[in-house]
């Protein structure tokens, strides 16, 4: 009979858990989620801004770890990293669809969709987006800017074109007046806000 070393295989599993983990939350977009561990039940409830109750399911997320005897022969350790790395991102792409996917069916039932109609992203259409969201303030009055999803390339342009878009004086003010309304707006749902004891 082969020896078992039940602790042993426990800890090296929560480190692979752990790394796992970890690795997946090094998306962008992910890395800005909140996450909050449910440990029972097969639903969860959120209620939206207007006061509306919605119930959904848990989604499942799956990965597979194969590792061949032959690597674990030649390459050690390191079989089991490179395969936890590749399950990882199968992982992490399996998540950032989900995210996706919410995010368009909740702006479609709320109405908040900026549709460029496969036009290059422009000024007033980054403007457009601001005015349909809600943004939040700090205790000093500076805005918490949304985060822009964007394909690389095209992140890389509007981020070039920000630059001489807020240079631009009459842009820079309609800029200023957008948040300077959703500051008041912020300020309003502040003062609006109910305690809890």
């Amino acid at each position: 009979m082969l020896p078992d070393f039940p602790k042993i295989k426990r800890n090296i599993q929560e480190k692979m858990i752990r790394y796992l983990q970890d690795r997946v939350r090094q998306d962008p977009l992910l890395s800005q989620i909140k996450h909050e561990h449910h440990f029972e039940g097969n639903r969860m409830s959120t209620k939206t801004e207007n006061g509306v109750q919605e119930s959904s399911g848990y989604k499942e997320i799956s990965g597979g770890l194969q590792i061949k005897k032959e690597d674990i022969i030649t390459k050690g350790p390191g079989a089991f990293t490179e395969n936890i790395q590749k399950m990882a991102e199968d992982i992490q792409r399996q998540q950032v669809k989900f995210v996706l996917n919410d995010i368009k069916e909740i702006t479609d039932k709320t109405g908040h969709v900026v549709n460029g109609k496969g036009q290059p992203i422009t000024f007033e259409l980054i403007m457009e987006m601001y005015e349909k969201i809600w943004i939040d303030f700090d205790d000093h009055g500076n805005p918490y800017f949304p985060t822009l999803c964007l394909p690389p390339v095209i992140a890389a342009k509007v981020k070039d074109k920000w630059k001489e878009w807020i240079s631009n004086p009459e842009y820079r003010k309609k800029f200023n007046e957008i948040i300077e309304q959703k500051r008041k707006e912020w300020n309003d749902r502040e003062s609006h806000r109910k305690l809890v004891d």
